[in-house]
């Protein structure tokens, strides 16, 4: 890396640490399912640790359904946290059933979620802390709704987007193939699928509109000491 790869990544990285603010040693873990689709061809190269296809860049929809979780004293089973990265950036979706306790632990959590999955996209790629991708946009409230079937997963996003996805067979026609060890997500055994649909848009520009592309679908089992919430 230059010197002036470093001093940018370095700058990148001390100001979404600031950003952080209130999740700064405040303890807490979430745990539930993570359902996401993105623009890459199925199996989506990215996972193995290769570079986006077809594109140059890998955007995607993701959610947490969270099944579990607790951030300091505050119960947070039940509700459900989102997020869309795209080319002008990343907004993220607060539950709008949540309190306002809840409102404020959720976005927290995100915060530090964002900032240690840009700090590990930089630490692969120095090059990506000039990605305009990587920056966080906003908050938004939003009705999200998360569905894990036996053979298929769907996202929606109040009116902002949405996927629908199938999961990967395998040869008996019956069993969906399974990721260990999911280089993008920190998820326990992702199930691979493809998307009948996918879209996205808001009122940054981010907009995605596809189908055929990857998904993936697995639990997660984060807290503030997971070092990184991509492999």
């Amino acid at each position: 890396m230059t010197p002036s790869m470093k001093i940018r990544s370095a700058i990148l990285i001390a100001l979404l640490a600031v950003s952080t603010g209130a999740a700064a040693g405040v303890p807490w873990r979430i745990s539930g399912d993570l359902s996401e689709a993105c623009t890459c061809s199925v199996p989506c190269t990215c996972n193995f640790g290769e570079a986006p296809t077809p594109y140059s860049h890998c955007h995607f929809l993701w959610s947490l359904d969270i099944q579990k979780g607790e951030s300091a004293g505050v119960k947070l089973g039940g509700l459900r946290l989102a997020s869309a990265n795209a080319a002008k950036g990343a907004v993220w979706y607060i539950d709008d059933r949540a309190t306002p306790a809840q409102a404020a632990a959720l976005e927290a959590i995100a915060r530090t979620i964002h900032r240690r999955m840009v700090e590990e996209v930089v630490r692969v790629d120095p090059k990506a802390a000039q990605d305009v991708q990587l920056q966080l946009l906003g908050f938004r409230k939003a009705r999200i709704t998360q569905h894990v079937g036996p053979r298929e997963h769907s996202l929606k996003v109040g009116d902002a987007g949405e996927f629908e996805s199938d999961y990967i067979l395998g040869l008996d026609g019956k069993t969906p193939v399974v990721v260990e060890n999911n280089w993008s997500w920190n998820i326990q055994h992702g199930i691979k699928a493809k998307t009948r649909r996918l879209r996205y848009r808001d009122e940054f520009g981010n907009e995605i509109d596809l189908k055929g592309t990857n998904a993936n679908q697995g639990k997660f089992d984060w807290s503030d000491r997971t070092a990184s919430y991509f492999r």
